[in-house]
């Protein structure tokens, strides 16, 4: 029993002290890059259509209250929506191509 109950309990220990490290290394991931970034609100009908497909799915149900082109230091274009889902807030960033890059509730 002392063999199978130790490295079950040692998993467990290690899952437990590694998940907070995790959770906070993912919890913004867009921070540092949005930093110096060139935002500017823009209509959603502007935005290429499989950015417009993108940011519909995530607000599938919800209302999108704001979108921001968002210009990246090195050029690359995002677009961050902000969608509400009753009370619930939701961010998402999405590239040209409808790419989901973060989601969150405060991804910047």
């Amino acid at each position: 029993m002392n063999r199978i109950f130790r490295p079950l309990l040692a998993s467990l220990a290690i899952g437990v002290l590694a998940s907070p490290a995790i959770a906070v290394a993912d919890e913004h991931p867009l921070k540092e890059a949005y930093k110096d970034a060139k935002k500017q609100e823009v209509a959603f009908a502007n935005l290429p259509t499989a950015a417009q497909n993108a940011i519909n799915t995530w607000a599938a149900g919800g209302e999108i209250k704001k979108v921001e082109q968002v210009t990246l230091k090195n050029g690359q274009v995002q677009y961050k929506a902000e969608i509400k889902k009753g009370k619930e807030k939701l961010e998402v960033a999405v590239t040209p191509d409808g790419k989901t890059v973060a989601r969150g509730e405060d991804i910047d």
